[in-house]
């Protein structure tokens, strides 16, 4: 037997990232936007748009679609026009590609402020995104909270997240808070050198902000209303609630009408949709915790790993494709949670097809009769 060992140049490597990168930044740009632009028009039709939940999925929607076409784009030009001078935008950690074609670039005025809008960008759409999706997480907590219990009295916290009313105006005073705290991006980010690109000042500080607040805090708190929601729905399955009916009502004739009147309930349309879309909250943050978590402890170990050793350019493959992965795994969520919905939940996946059915024979009706 001989050992065979395969040796791959730094030139092979290069052209398979590059190969990689135009695929996998095509693929979120082209199945992404489709995505949540289905999303949008799904999650407007009635009756979930009378839903309180609907409201967080669509404003988290509009921030993936500024996330998608952000930084995956310039990503994309980078490497279908790697002679032109693109000065990259580094939000994760160093990037160490072409930078001997910047050397002798002449920084403008136009860079620097491209890029603190697309670092204000990217921050801002990342974060309002998950803040919705824990807002989501507490919404489906008080609407099984309050299933389970049967309560017609709810307490005060809980309107701002389950009443329809209140949570427009939640939505839309977090988006403004969440836009003001995100300005000390625009402050941080600048441009030293054309060859490092567009990088924060202050390193600490964004670190600390993405590794602890945006992929520690925020998944956190989906974890936490996740599981009490998860809690909550087994203890309110339609076997528990009558089995607490029959114990306050001793009466056999009293328990009968009861599990009659929890199996309509059971079977209603609206109970069927909130079932589903409590699914698809739980789905997300699966999904969201599973592409964040990598990322805020990739950032503070490289954060870390620089500190000790030095501002290094020799990285081994191995390290580079991890990071290169990672750093593509965090726009997953921002482009496939539409498909997410569609494989997962059985009930609305019928309603998309059926309205999506509807809505195309309608074009298809209009155009060949026009």
């Amino acid at each position: 037997m001989y050992n065979r060992t395969i040796h791959i140049d730094g030139k092979t490597i290069n052209s398979l990232t590059r190969y990689l990168n135009i695929n996998i930044n095509l693929f979120y740009l082209i199945f992404g936007n489709i995505g949540n632009l289905l999303k949008i028009c799904f999650f407007l039709q009635k009756p979930l748009r009378s839903l309180p939940c609907t409201i967080y999925i669509l404003f988290a929607t509009i921030s993936d679609f500024v996330t998608l076409n952000n930084l995956p784009v310039l990503q994309l030009l980078i490497h279908l026009y790697p002679n032109y001078h693109w000065i990259k935008v580094t939000v994760d950690w160093s990037n160490y590609e072409n930078d001997s074609k910047l050397i002798f670039y002449t920084v403008s005025t136009y860079d620097i402020f491209m890029c603190k809008m697309r670092s204000y960008l990217h921050m801002l759409s990342t974060d309002l995104s998950s803040q919705m999706l824990v807002f989501a997480s507490i919404n489906r907590f008080f609407f099984s909270y309050y299933r389970n219990k049967r309560q017609k009295n709810r307490y005060r916290f809980s309107i701002i997240f389950y009443h329809f009313p209140h949570v427009h105006k939640l939505c839309f005073i977090s988006s403004i808070l969440c836009a003001l705290i995100s300005i000390h991006h625009i402050l941080n980010f600048t441009i030293l050198s054309a060859s490092e690109g567009c990088i924060p000042r202050n390193k600490v500080l964004w670190v600390v902000w993405i590794s602890v607040i945006h992929c520690f805090l925020l998944p956190l708190f989906m974890i936490i209303f996740g599981i009490l929601t998860l809690n909550n729905l087994r203890h309110s399955s339609i076997f528990c609630i009558c089995f607490k009916r029959y114990k306050e009502h001793a009466k056999k004739d009293r328990f009968t009408q009861m599990c009659s009147h929890c199996i309509r309930c059971r079977n209603s349309v609206q109970q069927k949709i909130d079932k589903q879309l409590t699914s698809m909250i739980i789905s997300e943050i699966i999904v969201n915790v599973f592409t964040l978590l990598p990322y805020g402890t990739y950032t503070l170990y490289h954060f870390l790993y620089e500190i000790q050793v030095g501002k290094s350019k020799n990285h081994s493959y191995k390290t580079e494709w991890i990071s290169f992965f990672i750093r593509m795994s965090m726009y997953f969520e921002a482009s496939c949670g539409f498909y997410i919905y569609l494989i997962t939940l059985t009930t609305l996946r019928k309603r998309f097809c059926k309205i999506f059915t509807k809505k195309l024979t309608l074009i298809l009706t209009y155009f060949c009769y026009k």
